[in-house]
């Protein structure tokens, strides 16, 4: 059996074993997420050795020259090396401007890069890597263009089991020094025909940020579909940057915003806010006449994202017209040491 070298340990792996999973089965610490390609947050060097082309084509041809592959992606049938990259090899600098609440359980980051020259061009709705000044990485979207801005903006709710999350609400400050890698995900408006066809955009919680940055990228470049955005939530006052999307809907005769809460928590946060998830609202407004040609973005829990998915394909969506991002919660180890 084909054997994986890490930290000067060695050991065998499994038949049709990644070089990912046979570490984590290890007790290895190595940063992941989604084990499927998507979030980069598995990157490795290849030491002494050459990864296989599958693992590779994920990322940019600039890091496959180097070295850097997707352990998730790397099935080797011969002895490898790996080890983890150290952030300042290939990553932006970024430093934070403010941490402000959203709501009772989500904050607004706002980053500024250090120095904008070194900054990767991204489209609005992709996700980066952030990793903080303890090593440990996290992949956020980007709620905001950074040409527009020139500054990032991320929306991040605290979870029980987040080791990014913890550190950031409880310990980040104004000032602290992260790391950014990517960017990543097919998430994004594109339509260089300058088409009019309808967009969907449906998700829960942080899923807005995507979505938010989407539906702003999609106006500025002047799309004439109709857009409508769901945003969920089990009550109103989950929901946030409602002012904001209120008044895009004010200003583009096209933009519909559609708040969405489970349960009524007797506080009127929301004007118009329908009952129901948004899965159940999005089954009722939507025009299943125009479904073939419509855009779909989801973004949100993995539950949320695949029922939703299923769910308007089945309606008469196109499955090539229906992109998305799953969010995972999930603890991520220590990446390679910051500077």
């Amino acid at each position: 059996m084909a054997k994986v070298t890490f930290k000067n340990q060695t050991y065998e792996l499994n038949q049709y074993e990644s070089v990912l999973d046979c570490l984590l089965r290890n007790g290895q610490h190595i940063p992941y997420a989604c084990k499927a390609g998507m979030c980069q947050a598995c990157l490795v060097k290849a030491v002494d050795c050459d990864a296989t082309q599958e693992s590779k084509k994920w990322i940019k041809e600039s890091l496959q020259q180097r070295g850097y592959t997707l352990a998730c992606q790397w099935f080797p049938d011969t002895d490898v090396g790996v080890a983890l990259p150290t952030v300042d090899e290939f990553s932006v600098k970024v430093s934070i401007r403010s941490i402000e609440p959203l709501n009772k359980r989500t904050v607004r980051l706002i980053m500024d890069v250090s120095e904008p020259g070194t900054m990767f061009h991204y489209i609005p709705g992709q996700y980066v890597t952030l990793i903080n000044p303890k090593g440990i990485a996290r992949s956020y979207s980007v709620a905001n263009n950074f040409e527009d801005d020139q500054y990032l903006e991320f929306h991040i709710s605290e979870t029980r089991q987040g080791i990014f999350t913890g550190w950031l609400f409880n310990e980040a400050s104004p000032g602290d020094v992260l790391h950014m890698r990517g960017p990543a995900g097919h998430c994004f408006y594109s339509n260089g025909s300058k088409e009019s066809f309808p967009i969907i955009l449906a998700g829960t919680g942080t899923g807005l940020a995507p979505l938010y940055a989407i539906a702003r990228d999609a106006l500025k470049q002047g799309h004439q579909g109709e857009i409508s955005l769901y945003h969920g939530g089990r009550t109103s006052d989950h929901l946030y940057c409602v002012e904001e999307l209120a008044a895009m809907q004010d200003s583009h005769d096209n933009f519909h915003y559609i708040p969405c809460a489970r349960e009524d928590s007797g506080e009127a946060v929301v004007d118009n806010i329908r009952s129901g998830n948004v899965e159940k609202v999005v089954d009722e407004l939507m025009d299943t006449a125009s479904l073939a040609t419509t855009r779909v973005y989801l973004c949100g829990a993995p539950d949320f994202v695949h029922g939703m998915r299923k769910q308007i394909f089945l309606k008469g969506a196109s499955s090539r017209n229906i992109y998305c991002d799953p969010f995972l919660e999930r603890s991520v180890a220590p990446t390679g040491g910051t500077k």
